[in-house]
């Protein structure tokens, strides 16, 4: 995006504008200022005395700083509705979760890991499964469990990426993430949503069956009245790591609410309890396996409720 420079004329008033950062430059921020332009800015020093980071995805105010290498300086930040560790993003309303069937295979553990967190960050997640014509049962059998949960699953194959009629209202007015395995085909998404053919779209690495990590920084792209954000792909996401205690983890798993109250305990967690009704959530035999273990993990582990920093109140 071409970045504007500060306008000199301004009025007193119109010297604070609000806008969104786009993309981090060693210190400085490109801001994108909604139905104008994209300036450069730098923080003003409180946030670092205050041990603040401005994060991609925040929603701040600017004013001219009279220094012509960096036009504005970021004067404040508006609250944040969330904000994800890895990768380091704020504000995000809706992320899509992008799997394929195959090259890579598909990693369930981090599909229902990424669920536990939207639902704690309060995200709304849709599952997108890409290279469908390369093995269509899989991802039927796929389909049918998440949207048997309650989620909403797309889908697309390598000849046709995606439905631009189907994805089109999820950015108005929201700001939308990708996470999910690298190779997968998320780059090559974005890359057709805001016309950019520059973003690197790294091939399958036949050795290792494992997607390579080609995405290399975070950034924001104006798309209809909302945002899309390419975020580097996730290989691991560790639930120690991002502040989540062990009730947490049902968040993840809405079948449960099936079987609210039915249960002998009111505290039952589901994990082989004396009077638990499990069987009647009906839930994929796989997914309660993953829900059991992440339990046991968070129980095990005495620092899981490690709260994540940046919170900006």
């Amino acid at each position: 995006m071409e970045l504007a420079a500060s306008d000199s004329t301004m009025t007193e008033p119109e010297r604070i504008q609000s806008g969104t950062i786009v993309k981090g430059v060693g210190g400085s921020y490109e801001i994108h200022i909604s139905g104008k332009s994209t300036v450069l800015a730098k923080p003003r020093g409180i946030f670092r005395k205050d041990k603040i980071t401005p994060t991609v995805g925040d929603h701040v105010e600017i004013e001219p700083s009279g220094d012509p290498d960096a036009p504005y300086m970021i004067c404040s930040i508006l609250p944040r509705k969330n904000l994800m560790i890895r990768p380091s993003v704020a504000n995000v309303d809706i992320l899509i979760l992008t799997f394929s069937p195959v090259e890579p295979q598909p990693d369930f553990k981090l599909l229902d890991k990424l669920l536990i967190l939207c639902a704690k960050q309060e995200i709304r997640p849709v599952i997108w499964l890409t290279k469908t014509d390369l093995d269509a049962d899989e991802v039927e059998r796929i389909r049918t469990i998440y949207q048997g949960a309650g989620y909403d699953v797309f889908s697309s194959s390598l000849d046709e990426p995606f439905d631009y009629a189907l994805i089109e209202p999820l950015f108005h007015g929201n700001t939308v993430g990708f996470a999910g395995q690298s190779g997968v085909g998320k780059s090559t998404i974005c890359n057709i949503l805001t016309g950019d053919t520059s973003m690197k779209v790294g091939a399958i690495s036949e050795r290792l069956h494992r997607g390579k990590h080609t995405t290399r920084h975070v950034e924001l792209f104006p798309v209809e009245d909302g945002y899309l954000m390419d975020t580097p792909g996730f290989s691991s996401l560790e639930l120690t790591d991002i502040g989540l205690e062990t009730d947490d983890v049902r968040l993840g798993y809405p079948e449960l609410q099936r079987i609210t109250g039915k249960c002998r305990f009111q505290d039952c967690r589901h994990t082989g309890e004396l009077g638990c009704v499990i069987e009647e959530a009906k839930m994929d035999p796989d997914r309660l396996l993953r829900y059991r273990e992440f339990v046991a993990l968070l129980l095990k582990n005495k620092t899981y409720n490690k709260k994540p920093t940046g919170e900006i109140k």
